[in-house]
């Protein structure tokens, strides 16, 4: 295919300003572009054949780091609290009914940056989108910080319970995507070996958090292509996205699939940024009467852990002769 004429918003929804965020999207991919990095590329400048790989790279939402770390349940009441912890491209909020019954949980992979393009080029059409995702209660001052910036983390989207609008922590941007997937184009070695394990090819080359499943999972798959010679993009959109729930062994009170309670808000089923799991109003039942595997929902992360996290990258032929480099400074 060619070039690239712009690059697409998220999900491709519709923005009359678009090719501000194409420009933005550029700007942001333009650090990577240097001679450091010759095998990762942009496809608005360079041309990619038609019909070269575009792999889907997915991962469990659940944050790994504290599925390790804790057991259930108190690890899923752990997440629910605080989406600091939620640090796999994915953040959600539970809302509760007066008897403290889940009736909705809200999913988001949808990345701040476009929230500021936003604020940037129509700020009333942001305005818009927060009263009807989160509250209608929103005015552009809670969304604005002293010097007129937009703030990732305001009133509106924050870890209170509730609805969120967009990923809010630092490790769940599109920046921290594309230095992912740029900086793991680099072959690593330590000890005279090529490095061809995940977790260690991410501390190796400070990559992010090896304990994720996210990191680990993107960059060793990007690693073995660039080991090819191959040269790695974004595919279009760029961005994160959503995988329904896997609801075997999901069981409703009136023997209703559970995959029909999914939601989509934002995007659709290829593109999925925003999704809720929520039960129609009239069945008679909510969110937390369903049970996994005998135990009821009390916890969004229970959910989480059925929610698959995706991100595509192009990878195109090249004749590239890559040769691995020591371990970042400071990484062993």
């Amino acid at each position: 295919m060619p070039k690239l004429a712009r690059f697409s918003t998220p999900a491709r929804l519709p923005d009359p300003n678009a090719a501000a965020w194409s420009a933005r999207v550029s700007r942001l991919l333009a650090p990577y572009l240097s001679g450091e990095l010759p095998q990762f590329y942009d496809p608005t400048k360079k041309n990619t054949p038609t019909g070269s790989p575009q792999p889907m790279l997915s991962w469990i939402a659940f944050p790994a780091v504290l599925k390790a770390q804790v057991p259930a349940p108190e690890r899923w009441r752990l997440a629910d609290g605080d989406r600091e912890r939620q640090d796999e491209y994915c953040e959600w909020s539970v809302v509760r009914n007066r008897e403290r019954k889940i009736t909705r949980v809200t999913f988001t992979s949808e990345v701040p940056e476009y929230w500021e393009h936003l604020l940037a080029t129509d700020p009333d059409r942001l305005v818009d989108l927060y009263r009807e995702l989160v509250d209608p209660a929103v005015k552009l001052a809670d969304l604005r910080d002293r010097n007129g910036r937009y703030r990732r983390r305001n009133l509106w989207n924050s870890s209170a319970p509730g609805r969120i609008a967009h990923l809010m922590q630092s490790n769940n941007s599109l920046f921290a995507a594309v230095d992912l997937v740029a900086r793991a184009t680099v072959l690593r070695r330590k000890n005279g070996r090529l490095i061809n394990e995940q977790q260690e090819l991410v501390r190796c080359s400070g990559l992010g958090n090896p304990l994720r499943h996210s990191d680990p999972q993107i960059a060793l798959a990007v690693n073995v292509a660039a080991r090819q010679g191959s040269e790695i993009a974004l595919a279009d959109p760029p961005g994160l996205h959503l995988g329904k729930p896997l609801t075997a062994g999901m069981i409703t009170p009136d023997g209703a699939d559970a995959t029909d309670f999914w939601t989509i808000e934002r995007g659709d089923e290829e593109h999925t940024l925003r999704a809720r799991f929520e039960v129609p109003p009239g069945r008679g039942y909510v969110v937390g009467d369903i049970t996994i595997g005998g135990r009821p929902i009390r916890h969004g992360g229970q959910i989480a852990d059925r929610v698959q996290v995706w991100v595509k990258v192009i990878v195109m032929n090249g004749n590239h002769s890559p040769q691995p480099r020591p371990c970042s400074e400071g990484q062993v």
